[in-house]
């Protein structure tokens, strides 16, 4: 029963979302990446959530708050800041794609700088992190896969079952493929969720939850505060502070984010959203109850082993039927993600890198180089996935340190016409050699307080290269600069509204 109901739940929507999202409709570049920028206010609410309420929110989050307690509340935090930075960001990330046809971060910031090379270089930077990424995802994926059919296979051949089903789900109706599963996903998790919570309290044999927070107040006196349960500087109040900074300032420079932004109809949708996006930290809460009742009820997983507290808690307390549920949810809420990744990356490729192999391929060129480039991409995340075995909050961590780099670029392009290409480049350069580099690394941590997560100095000594270098070399031109920054926009903060043109 258990299975059947897993399966039904994955397999019925992602073949339900393929036949919603190719229904009716050509196929086209425009469509397969961004929806044909349709996405009403309903539709962009859930492709935006999906983003938001991935395998690392469900199981990195219970994991982090399983291993050290306090620190893992962070969460609570990441979605209303990034809506915060949203609110603004987002229409101005809509507004360039809507006026020039833009599909991806790397046309972005072709058209800002006019500069294609920079477009290129920095989509391979983007599919880099991308591909990071797609590790929690399919860590988070190949474990709700094990947790649910046992040890039978090895974690690779899980990982590589979870890649293929991605591919399935991303070539069949692209974005809008998506869209349609993020629907089900947060409808369906939001219940189970709802349900497990309820019921943790009973199975870790304590009264309500205000039991389950005085219990492990007993019992791990150390849980409520900073560092937390394991202690020392990994995980003290300027790590909290630190990564709780970079989310949000990281969040729209993702690449998928970009992507995800192209797919609203228009401006209102966007602000709309950003504006109840929020409530989603309310989910946070339950998965952060369940976690504790999870270290109440089996105390003891360290390392990676944490990263599936919260599913081997479900398995062992909770009905068969609660247990598939919680899986089909599960696996959706690794493919929907992670087919906005790969989805991002193959278009990243086929619009910024594939031109300069061969100029302007037509959109059915792109549009096959862009499936081609899933799968290839998709092999790569499994490769990535297989050989690692970490805590999903530390790839997370790397991941916002990488792409975090960006933001000056991208912050920088919306706000001061004087950037250039070379300054952001320099910027680049410099903040991801603070982050890889031991020697650099060291001493950039030298400076900061012990904890300090490394790629917030590393986006402080990014930004001062950028704009050092951007005084010393040529401006864009004007046409360049008015993709961040129109001249009817460029001296106020409210943009005119823009509608989809047709």
């Amino acid at each position: 029963m258990t299975y059947l109901i897993a399966l039904v739940v994955s397999v019925g929507s992602i073949a339900a979302g393929a036949v919603l999202a190719a229904r009716g409709r050509r196929v086209d570049v425009t469509e397969w990446a961004v929806g044909g920028r349709r996405f009403g206010s309903y539709l962009f609410w859930f492709v935006l959530a999906g983003e938001t309420f991935t395998t690392f929110a469900l199981l990195g989050a219970s994991q982090t708050v399983y291993a050290d307690g306090a620190p893992g509340y962070y969460v609570l935090g990441t979605v209303v800041l990034t809506s915060a930075i949203g609110y603004w960001v987002v229409p101005r990330i809509w507004r360039a794609g809507n006026r020039h046809g833009l599909l991806t971060e790397g046309d972005y910031f072709t058209s800002r700088f006019d500069a294609p090379w920079l477009g290129a270089v920095l989509a391979l930077f983007g599919i880099v992190g991308l591909l990071l990424y797609s590790e929690v995802q399919l860590t988070g994926l190949a474990l709700i896969l094990r947790t649910l059919f046992g040890d039978g296979m090895s974690n690779t051949w899980y990982v590589i079952v979870a890649g293929a089903a991605v591919d399935a789900f991303v070539l069949a109706g692209g974005m809008r493929s998506v869209a349609f599963g993020s629907v089900v996903k947060d409808l369906l998790l939001l219940v189970v969720l709802l349900v497990i919570a309820v019921t943790a309290a009973n199975a870790a044999h304590v009264d309500g939850w205000g039991g389950i927070f005085d219990a492990v107040a007993r019992k791990h006196p150390s849980a409520a505060t900073l560092p937390g349960l394991a202690g020392g500087t990994s995980t003290n109040t300027w790590w909290w502070m630190s990564f709780l900074l970079l989310t949000p300032i990281g969040a729209f420079v993702l690449p998928h984010s970009f992507q995800v932004s192209y797919t609203a109809k228009d401006i209102g949708t966007i602000r709309r959203n950003q504006i109840v996006q929020p409530l989603y930290s309310l989910f946070y809460i339950l998965i952060i109850v369940i976690a504790l009742a999870a270290l109440l009820a089996q105390p003891g997983l360290k390392g990676a082993a944490a990263n599936g507290s919260l599913l081997l808690f479900v398995r062992d307390h909770s009905p068969g039927w609660l247990v598939g549920l919680l899986a089909g949810a599960g696996i959706l809420v690794a493919l929907v993600p992670t087919g906005v990744l790969l989805l991002t990356c193959g278009s990243l490729f086929t619009r910024n890198v594939y031109p300069l192999l061969r100029k302007e391929p037509g959109d059915r060129e792109q549009l096959r180089v862009s499936r081609i480039a899933v799968v290839v991409l998709a092999v790569l995340a499994v490769a990535v996935t297989a050989t690692q075995n970490s805590a999903l909050v530390n790839v997370m961590v790397n991941v916002y340190n990488a792409i975090g780099q960006l933001a000056p670029a991208l912050f920088l392009s919306l706000l001061w016409r004087r950037i250039t290409a070379l300054g952001a480049l320099c910027g680049v350069i410099v903040g991801t050699a603070g982050i890889v580099l031991p020697p650099l690394n060291a001493a950039l941590l030298s400076l900061c307080p012990p904890g300090t997560v490394i790629g917030l100095p590393a986006l402080v000594v990014n930004t001062v290269v950028t704009v050092l270098v951007s005084l010393v070399t040529r401006a864009p031109g004007p046409a360049a600069i008015a993709v961040g920054l129109p001249p009817e926009t460029a001296d106020t903060a409210t943009p005119k509204p823009v509608s989809e043109p047709g």
